[in-house]
């Protein structure tokens, strides 16, 4: 089937199946699955120079700014916020460090355990936090929901739920409600 496609999109389907996987694709395939790809990468690039030029934010420091300004006491574990971001303890550690230095969290050790430590957000991090969430729900409105009417965003959904096995990828901090998460 490599024939089928062109040249350009084989190259780029190439880059993550590999020849022999590209040349297993159709056409449609190769341009859905390389689409799907680099739409997202394209829109978190965009959306993330946004808010690092609005407040010097990247995704992960806006998604822990956020966590912790939905958590009761604004305090989370590091543990915690590395599990519900899906991301590694000392990437977490390193956007902490960043965070902290600007006087929007500060870290205290966990009362309940002394192996653990908390970052809990400083009301100036809960000023930025609700800032930068307006330019980005801003920019995803301008650069992903004004492109999408209810046809294409159902079939999107549709698409999506499949890819998900059906579960809902919000779902992660509604799973952490035991005393690990806020306690301390």
């Amino acid at each position: 089937m490599a024939a089928t496609l062109p040249a350009e999109l084989a190259r780029r389907a190439a880059y993550f199946l590999g020849e022999e996987g590209a040349a297993e694709l159709s056409a449609e395939q190769a341009r859905a699955f390389t689409g799907l790809l680099e739409a997202g990468r394209r829109l978190t690039r965009e959306l993330e120079r946004e808010l690092e030029a609005a407040h010097g934010l990247s995704f992960s420091a806006l998604g822990l700014l956020g966590r912790l300004a939905a958590a009761p006491d604004r305090t989370l574990r590091l543990t915690v916020l590395a599990q519900d971001m899906g991301l590694s303890l000392s990437r977490v550690s390193r956007v902490a460090d960043t965070l902290e230095r600007r006087g929007l969290l500060e870290r205290r050790r966990c009362e309940a355990d002394a192996r653990a430590t908390n970052a809990r957000l400083t009301s100036e991090g809960v000023a930025l936090a609700r800032a930068a969430q307006a330019t980005h729900r801003d920019g995803v409105r301008r650069r992903f929901f004004s492109k999408l009417d209810e046809r294409p965003l159902d079939a999107l959904l549709a698409v999506l739920d499949s890819l998900l096995d059906g579960s809902d990828a919000t779902c992660s901090t509604a799973d952490m409600d035991d005393d690990c998460g806020s306690a301390c």
